[in-house]
């Protein structure tokens, strides 16, 4: 064989054992990891058991703008609250107030001395008020304005133009149902510095509470009266007489120059110092406020004598103490009666009742007596009771919830030698015959036509005025 020959041989079983060699490693490469895969999946995983020791931190995923929270298709059961869970929020509630207020007490000579008649020797003029007591009695509240002095006897009594009565025409007000007396008015300083005092002292010996004066510097002529937890703010001013040119230090009362000493004690004001005026009421109305009041009354005397409707300067003032916060606004001094309106202050928070002038209530002026002026004399029998309920709610606020009035007539004829003074209230004197008898009206021959002429006439000044304001109020809801 030659040796070409064998040296193909050689190479060529080299080359097959090469194959052979690549084959075989490539079967065992294969064959080993189809054994390792299936014990893999024969063989039981140990899961690790944590350390109960420690702790666990786990990252808060940060919210995108674009997440949104995935609804479940079936929403669980809302399970029912359990009782006393949320706390039920307390019922609101109200109480409320009725007030009533008249106008001046001014006793005139032919008053006194048919009241000592009357009494047997003593003053007694408990025949004036007889038909109105149980409509004072019943309100919570009853209010007059004192337009007179009780000086005493020995000064002497006396009427216009100098007012001095005796002192139990303030018992006489007191045992009807009155608690409160005015006495801020043109004829406060009629008898002087000791009427003046004095006054004041029967007025207290008379449990009644005075307003728009006061004593001393120490004492406050204005304050809160507390009616079953409802309480007043009251302030009482009178118009100043006389030409004080605008000085403060100067006061005049029915053309009377005030003690220097006392001007402090009257709380008036001056058509050349309504600003001052203003600033006072302002600086008292946030005093009383502090002190709990839950509404603000301003009893003022002003206006004109016997006009039937207010002028502009009283206007002016009604919408100034409206501005301020006054809640009710009541009038005297004209001695008739004017009508009744609605005020709202600018900034449209307040909204305010105003009746301009109540009129008379015990006096001696009528048709008779001011024969020579008929034309208004017999607007000086019609009188009015102003009526006022006030309510305040558990939450804190309070308001005049609605306003009513009583239409009143002063009935005066002769009888036994002495004339007789009777208020009349005409709603329940003129409901029916037995009611006038009853009410003292068939006593004369007028009675009835008079009196059903002022009930007219009343009605027709104020009741469209109270009408619109108790259309108007909102309650708090």
């Amino acid at each position: 064989m030659s040796k070409a020959r064998k040296f193909k041989i050689i190479l060529w079983i080299l080359i097959c054992v090469m194959a052979a060699a690549v084959v075989g490693f490539f079967l065992y490469i294969v064959l080993n990891g189809i054994h390792t895969s299936f014990k893999a999946e024969k063989k039981p995983v140990k899961t690790p058991v944590p350390d109960p020791t420690a702790i666990i931190e786990t990252a808060t995923p940060e919210a995108t703008e674009t997440e949104t929270p995935t609804e479940t298709p079936e929403a669980a059961e809302t399970p029912e609250p359990t009782p006393g869970e949320t706390p039920t929020p307390e019922p609101v509630t109200f109480s409320d107030i009725n007030l009533a207020a008249v106008g001046d007490v001014i006793i005139y000579t032919s008053m006194w001395q048919s009241a000592k008649a009357y009494g047997k020797g003593e003053y007694d003029f408990s025949e004036i008020t007889q038909y109105v007591k149980d409509i004072a009695e019943g309100a919570d509240l009853a209010v007059f304005n004192f337009e007179d002095t009780c000086a005493g006897e020995d000064v002497g009594y006396s009427a216009y133009p100098s007012f001095n009565a005796p002192d139990n025409i303030l018992t006489t007000m007191r045992n009807s149902g009155f608690k409160v007396s005015l006495y801020a008015n043109n004829h406060t300083y009629d008898k002087g510095h000791n009427g003046f005092m004095r006054t004041q002292q029967v007025m207290k010996d008379n449990d009644l509470t005075v307003y728009g004066t006061r004593t001393s510097e120490s004492e406050k002529s204005y304050g809160v009266y507390d009616v079953k937890g409802v309480k007043i703010g009251f302030l009482n001013y009178t118009y100043e007489s006389g030409s004080s040119q605008g000085d403060a230090t100067k006061k005049y009362l029915n053309g009377i120059p005030v003690d220097s000493g006392d001007v402090p004690l009257i709380d008036s004001f001056h058509s050349s110092r309504l600003d001052s005026f203003y600033d006072e009421v302002r600086s008292r109305t946030t005093e009383l406020k502090a002190d709990g009041a839950d509404v603000i009354i301003v009893f003022i005397h002003w206006g004109e004598e016997y006009k039937e409707q207010a002028n502009n300067e009283q206007r002016d003032i009604a919408q100034n103490l409206c501005n301020i916060g006054v809640n009710a606004l009541i009038g005297m001094h004209p001695h008739v009666v004017q009508p009744v309106d609605t005020y709202v202050s600018y900034d449209g928070r307040n909204r305010m009742i105003c009746f301009y002038s109540l009129g008379n209530f015990a006096s001696a002026q009528n048709r008779t007596t001011f024969q020579e002026n008929y034309d208004y004399a017999w607007l000086t029998e019609n009188e009015l009771m102003a009526k006022l309920t006030i309510r305040k709610y558990s939450t804190g606020e309070a308001l005049v919830i609605s306003a009513d009035y009583e239409p009143l007539w002063s009935h005066r004829y002769s009888q036994n030698a002495r004339i007789i003074t009777n208020i009349i209230p005409l709603r329940k004197a003129l409901e029916s015959d037995e009611a006038n008898a009853q009410y003292g009206l068939l006593n004369t021959s007028f009675g009835v036509t008079h009196a059903t002429a002022a009930k007219e006439y009343i009605d027709a000044q104020v009741g469209p005025g109270i009408a619109a304001f108790n259309a108007g109020v909102v309650l708090p809801r």
